[in-house]
C-alpha cells in the first residue's frame, strides 16, 4: 500500500478510535467486581440490628467544611451536610429504617439492643471547630453497670472524624449506611453507587446491590463504606473484617472495628490521599495519567482560580511540551505535499510493479529526509491524554459546579451546545491549515469534525473546552510553522 494513503488511513483510524471509545466510555458505566469471585472465605458473624428509632437529644457539630448532628442515643451520626457542595450524605432510608452511620453494635443481639437504646451523656452540648481539633466524648452506663464510651475528634481542615469506642474490652461493630444520599441529578453519569472497599492487597471492590444475596463478607479491609459518584462515607483502619448486607434493596456496611477514622465527604484527591484512600476515586485504566494531571490541575488552581482558565493553561502547557513533535510532524507533511508530483510520477511509471513502486518511493523519502508517518505521532500522543482528561472531567468532584463563561458546570455537557459547535469549527480550521497530499484525507477529516461535534455535545464541557483550545493552538502553530518554513525556503 502506498505510504501517503496508509498515513491517511491511520490518521482516520486514530480519530475513529477516539470517537468510538469515547462513546463507549460515556454510554456504558464501568463494570463492578464480580462478587461471587471476590468474596473471601471468612466466618459469617451475625450482627442483626433491632429496629430502634430513638434519637434522643442531639449535639450539633460545625466545622469550616461541614455541619453534623450526633445523637446521644448510641452516638450515631444523624446528619452530615457538606457546605462547599451543598450536599447531604445521610440517606432518607436511614430515618426510615432507624439505622444511621457510626451506629455501634455488637455480635450479641441483647447487647446491641441495649447499646441502641442507651442515652449517652455528652461532655459538650455544642461543638464548634475553628482552628484546632475538638473532641466530643459521650458516656453511658448499661444495665449491668458496664460503661460505654464513644469519643469523636473533629478537625477544621479535614472531613475525617477519629472515633474510639470502649466497652469493657468487648468487640464492637460499626455501621456505615444504610446507603448514601445520591447528590448527582444526572443518573446516566452517576457511575457506581453503593458499597465499596479496599482490601489489604490494594484491590478496590465496587459492589452492586443486586449482586448481594443476603450478605457477603471480606476478611481484611483497609477501608470500607458507601459511595456515590462524588461522595463517600467509609471506615478506615489497619485491616478488619467487613460484612455487607442487602436489606430489601438498601445496603449496609458493618465493620468489625471499634477504633477507626471515619471519612464522610467529597472525593477530593488531596483529602483522600492524606488518608491513603485515593483509590476511592475511580479514574479507570488511564488513572496513571489522570491522577498526575488532576494534581497539576489542583496546583494551577492555587494561582488561577477559574477552572476554565486552568484548562486553557494546561492545554497550552501540553502543546508547548509537544511542540517539537508538532513542528517535525508539520514539516514532514509539508515535504510530503511538495513531493506529491514526484510521487504521482512514480505511481504512473511503476503502476504495474507494486514492489518496484514501493522501493522507489522509499528511496525518494530517504533522499528528501521525509518520514511519511511523521504527522501521526503528535495525534497518537493525544489519545491517552484525551482519555485521562475525560476521566478527570467525569469523576473529579473538584470540577463539579465549576462555571466558565456561559457554561454553568464544566463537569456536565454544555446546555447551549455552543462550545461543541465551536470545537467542530476549530477542527475544520485546523485541517485547512494542515498540509495534505490527499484531497480524500481532507474530506475524511471534515466528516470527522461533524461526527466530533455531535459526540462532544454530550461530553463534559471541560473536555470540549480542552479539545477546542487544543485545536485553536494547533491551528496557530501550523500557521506559524508554515511562515517559518516559507521564510526558510526563500
Amino acid at each position: 500500500m502506498e505510504k501517503n494513503k496508509l498515513s491517511s488511513i491511520i490518521q482516520a483510524l486514530i480519530i475513529a478510535t477516539v470517537v468510538f471509545f469515547g462513546f463507549q466510555l460515556f454510554m456504558h458505566p464501568k463494570k463492578t467486581e464480580n462478587n461471587a469471585k471476590a468474596v473471601e472465605n471468612t466466618k459469617v458473624i451475625k450482627a442483626d440490628i433491632p429496629t430502634v428509632k430513638a434519637i434522643g437529644k442531639t449535639v450539633k457539630v460545625e466545622t469550616p467544611l461541614y455541619t453534623a448532628t450526633i445523637s446521644t442515643a448510641n452516638g450515631k451520626l444523624v446528619n452530615l451536610y457538606i457546605k462547599k457542595y451543598k450536599a447531604q450524605l445521610i440517606a432518607p432510608s436511614a430515618q426510615k429504617m432507624g439505622i444511621y452511620p457510626l451506629t455501634t453494635i455488637s455480635d450479641n443481639k441483647e447487647l446491641t439492643e441495649e447499646l441502641l437504646k442507651t442515652q449517652l451523656i455528652p461532655d459538650k452540648t455544642k461543638v464548634k471547630v475553628t482552628k484546632a481539633p475538638v473532641t466530643l466524648t459521650l458516656t453511658g452506663t448499661l444495665k449491668n453497670g458496664s460503661r460505654f464510651t464513644k469519643t469523636l475528634t473533629f478537625y477544621p481542615n479535614s472531613y475525617k472524624i477519629d472515633v474510639k469506642t470502649k466497652l469493657n474490652g468487648k468487640q464492637l461493630i460499626t455501621v456505615v449506611g444504610p446507603d448514601i444520599k445520591v447528590n448527582e441529578a444526572h443518573t446516566s453519569r452517576m457511575g457506581h453507587i453503593g458499597p465499596v472497599l479496599e482490601t489489604a492487597d490494594g484491590k478496590v471492590l465496587r459492589i452492586k446491590t443486586e449482586d448481594i444475596k443476603g450478605s457477603i463478607n471480606y476478611n481484611n479491609a483497609v477501608w470500607a463504606g458507601e459511595e456515590d459518584k462524588y461522595f463517600i462515607m467509609a471506615l478506615k483502619g489497619k485491616g478488619f473484617p467487613v460484612t455487607i448486607e442487602n436489606l430489601n434493596g438498601h445496603t449496609l456496611v458493618k465493620g468489625f472495628i471499634g477504633n477507626f477514622t471515619f471519612y464522610g465527604g467529597p472525593k477530593e484527591l488531596n483529602q483522600l490521599e492524606s488518608l491513603g484512600m485515593d483509590k476511592a476515586i475511580d479514574f479507570g485504566i488511564f488513572g496513571f495519567l489522570a491522577k498526575p494531571f488532576l494534581k497539576f490541575f489542583l496546583f494551577l488552581h492555587q494561582y488561577i482560580h477559574n477552572w476554565g482558565l486552568v484548562i486553557i493553561v494546561l492545554t497550552l502547557i501540553i502543546k508547548i511540551l509537544l511542540h517539537p513533535l508538532t513542528h517535525k510532524g508539520f514539516e514532514s507533511m509539508k515535504k510530503m505535499q511538495e513531493l506529491a508530483p514526484k510521487l504521482e510520477e512514480l505511481k504512473n511509471r511503476y503502476k504495474n510493479d507494486p514492489q518496484k513502486l514501493n522501493e522507489e518511493m522509499m528511496k525518494l523519502y530517504r533522499e528528501a529526509g521525509v518520514n511519511p508517518m511523521g504527522g501521526c505521532l503528535p495525534m497518537l500522543l493525544q489519545i491517552p491524554i484525551f482519555f485521562a482528561l475525560y476521566e478527570i472531567f467525569l469523576n473529579a468532584v473538584e470540577l463539579k459546579g465549576a462555571s466558565f463563561l456561559w457554561v454553568p458546570d464544566l463537569s456536565m455537557q454544555d446546555p447551549t451546545y455552543i462550545m461543541p459547535i465551536l470545537m467542530g469549527a476549530s477542527m475544520i480550521l485546523q485541517q485547512k491549515l494542515t498540509p495534505t497530499t490527499n484531497p480524500e484525507q481532507q474530506k475524511i477529516f471534515y466528516i470527522m469534525a461533524i461526527v466530533f461535534t455531535f459526540m462532544f455535545a454530550t461530553f463534559p464541557a471541560g473536555l470540549v473546552l480542552y479539545w477546542l483550545t487544543n485545536n485553536l493552538i494547533t491551528a496557530v502553530q501550523n500557521l506559524i510553522i508554515h511562515e517559518m518554513l516559507k521564510r526558510k525556503s526563500t
